[in-house]
């Protein structure tokens, strides 16, 4: 069998999407005098569901229901009530009170607070205030000091605090302002425009065509059907009477002459140009040698011989 406490968390919990569920049935059983059980239960439980901001609506709309059906007393609800409030204002944060310190700033210092961020990294608000005319690190201190303690005065009359809380919020603000006022702001890394470099093989134009006029004389056919022998640009030079290394020297010759031209055209930058032309030989070389496999024809179909 559930315990007291269990059941009351439970009723709790469910009672607040539900006066049905949280009623008669589900408490009947704890009597009269459940008083110290039911506030301490239900309390924690109530908080969690109804949220900071409604406590106040929706747990108290439960809790009259179940007084009009005779569950609890008018005493046990406001005791109810009064702990769920406790529990759910027991830590408030100084950002959910206080206005926003660097806006201040900026507003103390006459900036616009993006002006204000602009000036911010590797140097601290107080040093920017020192540092402006007719301001000072105490002035900003002062300031945001006055401006939070307003907020504070604020929110308690609003009553989303308690006298407790604006107690704590003063005591710490002046060490959380202090701190916020002295910090030094990261400094962003300075970072090299990254130059996108084109693609070398934009500058390689039509290695075949400039092949065949290194070759002279050698017909595309030539070139062709020797290389559907499984003969290579190089092998080809060298049975032509030229050779692969002038081959390659050729053509390396002639795609270093285009990047010079996209340079002097202002298309390409001198930083650019030197990275393509480190890149060139390679791309002439895999060109130069690469073989495909010989293909043999015969009268009814094609077939590959590997060299």
């Amino acid at each position: 069998m559930k315990t007291l406490r269990q059941k009351l968390m439970l009723a709790g919990a469910l009672g607040v999407a539900s006066v049905g569920l949280f009623g008669a049935a589900a408490l009947g059983a704890f009597g009269p005098d459940a008083s110290a059980s039911l506030v301490s239960a239900i309390a924690p439980a109530a908080s969690a569901v109804t949220g900071e901001d409604k406590t106040g609506d929706r747990l108290k709309q439960l809790l009259d229901g179940l007084v009009q059906k005779g569950v609890i007393t008018q005493q046990q609800e406001d005791a109810i009530v009064a702990a769920a409030k406790d529990s759910t204002a027991k830590h408030v944060r100084t950002a959910k009170v206080v206005r926003d310190f660097l806006g201040e700033s900026a507003k103390y210092l006459g900036l616009p607070q993006k002006d204000l961020v602009a000036k911010l990294p590797g140097t601290s608000l107080g040093k920017i205030a020192d540092a402006t005319p007719n301001k000072s690190k105490a002035g900003l201190v002062t300031a945001l000091s006055v401006a939070a303690n307003d907020d504070i005065t604020k929110a308690l009359a609003d009553k989303k605090i308690t006298d407790d809380q604006a107690k704590k919020l003063r005591d710490r603000l002046a060490a959380e302002i202090t701190t916020f006022v002295d910090r030094t702001w990261p400094t962003k890394p300075a970072t090299a425009p990254r130059t996108a470099v084109p693609n070398v093989k934009a500058f390689l134009g039509d290695m075949l065509q400039s092949a065949r006029d290194y070759l002279g004389g050698v017909t595309l056919q030539d070139i062709t059907a020797a290389m559907r022998s499984g003969k290579s640009l190089g092998d080809i030079a060298n049975d032509k009477g030229k050779s692969r290394d002038g081959l390659v020297q050729a053509l390396t010759t002639a795609v270093n002459t285009r990047i010079d031209k996209a340079v002097a055209d202002q298309k390409l930058t001198v930083e650019q140009a030197t990275t393509l032309k480190t890149k060139v030989s390679a791309e002439i070389a895999t060109f130069v040698d690469r073989k495909s496999p010989a293909k043999t024809t015969t009268s009814n179909r094609t077939t590959t011989k590997t060299p």
